[in-house]
């Protein structure tokens, strides 16, 4: 089945193929920002490459020991990956903020048991990991998906390669690998239009482009392109590197777009064959044939130096100078890692399983021990944060706004640490529905089975007022009953996706047939551009609640920061009372846009307490008031509490205010007593 070439010619073009998708992934992510192509272009190339491997040892030896592939793999693979993620965690301890070292632990352990890529996808779909930046270890999800089609591929290949055997033809291989190709590609195509930053981290969604790398093995074992090597080669370099710069921003790779660089690189391994056409003599050249040697250690090191950099010096883009420094240092790292770490454990043959296994173990039981042991010591850190603000009282605010500080109490780096890890409790017993997820899920809170009933409905700008709610409805003998689904209020806005439209015909269909006394929602929106204004869709549902006789009270929503505020906090602790603040009036408008449907909605108006006259703080009277960019933290809710429950009664106090409900009870009781007295009695009184 195999002729002379694919007993074993070396390719040098392979190799400047693989140093092109390396040089072209750092300077898109370093400038352009933008996905270029160069991933896909290396699961071809790994496609190819580990088909070679097994498929000729097949057919040359008879039979391919699995263990013995895999014990090349991780002989290869685990020194510089470790290395890698090691130095990564030892930096991210050091310089990473508070904020976010917890998600990036969880990101390297994730790395080191090569699943980063289904971390990254849980956090796609995970509303509280939603403004988390990139973690140092991100780029690791492509060795990830690697190892995984690593682990399966013997038994894929073989069997099919053991069935041509059997049958003496090449039709299973030529038959079932193509299968698979289609079965994976029409898959992509479907998921990745549903949610293209979920499945561009999918195996699945991507096995497509490691067996076309399969199949072109098989092309060019069995077939003779030497009349068209120089087009199809200059085709593939033009594909590879033009679609790179011409693909848009923001298009969704694995899927139709995909198909650019994978074919791309699939017409230079087939040019390659035989002979070599210009493309590939370009490819063949010193130095890119030597950097294809260290290419995915060159991508292993250049992004935690890049993420690292903008980290250190607090920036958002990298200039010229600086990103060519990285692109240096990542290419140095990557050698010097080729020599001292890799080098003296290449000598070591294939068939010696276990001691390649044991190479493996050696540099992972450190990296993982220390992140695991980083990872429980930042979890007790959250556990005790929890049991201090959530269950211990906080004294309450008395004023009813908050003024300028001129020296504001820092707040302590354990607090800032611990910020992201403290969540109302529907977060923690999966009392609230998904970013992606339809069904309406309740529970209740405050005084459970009371008479009257209020339901708080919305997104995660109503549900953060919970704190503050269930204790009010536990002091003055009210249920709230918490409908909340993750980025979507009540009332669909532009960015919602479409499960929100979804969720919220379920809920106000749950909520007519509930009946509530109440409901709570927010009244306005705010973005981090635009500042403050009152969507159409909230007024419409509040139309709606209102047609079958239901009270709606709004809260009016908080500000949003361009930025971390716990970061931004520990990184200038020591700077102005100003800093990490914002001006007012790009937040609010002068008034609140709902008063005018106050037919419609009662208000509560909680800006004088997140703001003071002229700007908006993140820290007062030693209180951190967000958690994140954009979610008031749980404490400062309960500072605010004795503040929202004013407003509540004010806005409400027939329903709200115990002293009138007693009051109104009492007559109601006092009146039936009289209706059930004789009439005699009732004359003489």
């Amino acid at each position: 089945m195999f002729d002379q070439y694919c007993a074993g010619e070396y390719r040098k073009d392979i190799q400047g193929l693989r140093a092109l998708g390396a040089i072209l992934i750092m300077v898109f992510h370093i400038w352009l920002h933008k996905v270029s192509g160069g991933v896909d272009v290396f699961f071809v190339v790994s496609g190819f490459m580990m088909a070679s491997l097994l498929l000729k040892g097949f057919f040359k030896q008879g039979v391919v020991n699995p263990l013995v592939f895999w014990g090349g793999i991780v002989k290869r693979v685990a020194p510089s990956a470790y290395l890698v993620l090691g130095v990564t965690l030892l930096a991210s301890y050091l310089l990473i903020s508070p904020s976010f070292l917890m998600a990036t632990t969880t990101e390297i352990i994730a790395s080191v048991l090569h699943i980063e890529n289904l971390q990254l996808m849980r956090d796609s779909v995970d509303y509280l990991a939603a403004d988390v930046p990139d973690s140092p270890v991100q780029q690791f999800w492509a060795l990830s998906i690697q190892v995984q089609f690593y682990a399966v591929l013997p038994f894929i290949l073989l069997s099919l390669a053991w069935a041509s055997r059997k049958l003496n033809t090449s039709a299973p291989l030529f038959i079932g690998v193509p299968l698979i190709i289609v079965a994976s590609f029409i898959y992509a195509v479907i998921v990745v239009a549903e949610n293209p930053s979920l499945h561009y981290f999918d195996p699945l969604a991507r096995a497509w482009e490691f067996f076309t790398g399969v199949l072109v093995f098989l092309v060019v074992c069995n077939l003779n392109f030497v009349k068209y090597r120089s087009l199809l080669g200059l085709s593939g370099l033009l594909l590879v590197i033009g679609g790179a710069f011409l693909i848009p921003k923001g298009a969704s790779f694995a899927g139709m777009v995909s198909l650019i660089p994978v074919l791309g690189a699939a017409c230079i391994l087939v040019s390659g064959s035989k002979g070599a056409g210009l493309a590939n003599r370009l490819l063949s050249t010193r130095g890119l044939v030597y950097l294809g040697g260290v290419s995915f250690t060159i991508y292993l090191w250049h992004w935690p130096l890049y993420v690292f950099y903008q980290t250190y010096f607090d920036i958002n883009s990298v200039a010229i100078v600086p990103g060519l420094a990285i692109m240096a240092l990542a290419i140095l790292l990557a050698i010097a890692t080729s020599k001292l770490v890799e080098a003296p454990f290449k000598k070591i043959p294939r068939e010696k399983v276990l001691v390649n296994f044991a190479i493996g173990i050696l540099f992972f039981s450190p990296v993982m021990a220390s992140a695991y042991l980083l990872r429980n010591d930042i979890l007790a850190t959250y556990d005790k944060a929890t049991e201090q603000w959530v269950k211990q009282d906080v004294e309450p605010y008395h004023q009813t706004r908050i003024f300028p500080e001129k020296t504001p109490n820092a707040i302590e780096e354990e607090e800032l640490f611990a910020a992201r890890g403290v969540f109302p409790e529907p977060y923690n017993t999966n009392c609230q529905q998904s970013v992606h997820g339809t069904a309406v899920k309740t529970c209740r809170f405050g005084a459970v089975d009371a008479d009257r009933k209020v339901v708080l409905v919305g997104g995660s700008h109503a549900l953060q007022w919970l704190t503050a709610l269930r204790a009010i409805a536990k002091d003055n003998n009210f249920e709230i009953v918490n409908m909340i689904k993750s980025s979507c209020p009540l009332g669909v806005v532009e960015e919602s996706n479409a499960s929100c439209r979804v969720w919220n015909e379920k809920a106000m269909a749950a909520i007519v047939e509930m009946q509530p006394d109440v409901v709570i929602t927010n009244s306005t929106r705010t973005t981090e551009d635009e500042g403050e204004y009152l969507p159409e869709s909230y007024v419409d549902s509040w139309k709606a609640l209102a047609a079958h006789g239901i009270k709606v009270v709004g809260i009016r929503d908080n500000p949003r920061f361009e930025y971390d505020v716990p970061d931004c906090l520990y990184k200038h602790q020591q700077a102005s009372a100003n800093s990490c603040s914002l001006d007012r009036n790009e937040v609010f408008q002068a008034e609140n846009p709902a008063v005018e449907h106050e037919d419609l909605i009662a208000n509560i108006d909680m800006s004088d307490l997140l703001c003071t006259e002229t700007r908006c703080p993140t820290r007062f009277k030693g209180y951190l008031m967000y958690r994140d960019d954009h979610h008031v933290h749980l404490p400062y809710v309960k500072f605010l509490r004795e503040n929202v429950e004013k407003q509540l009664k004010g806005a409400l106090p027939d329903v709200f205010d115990t002293a009138i409900v007693r009051a109104v009870a009492e007559k109601s009781a006092l009146m039936v007593s009289r209706q059930k007295r004789p009439a005699s009695k009732i004359r003489g009184s």
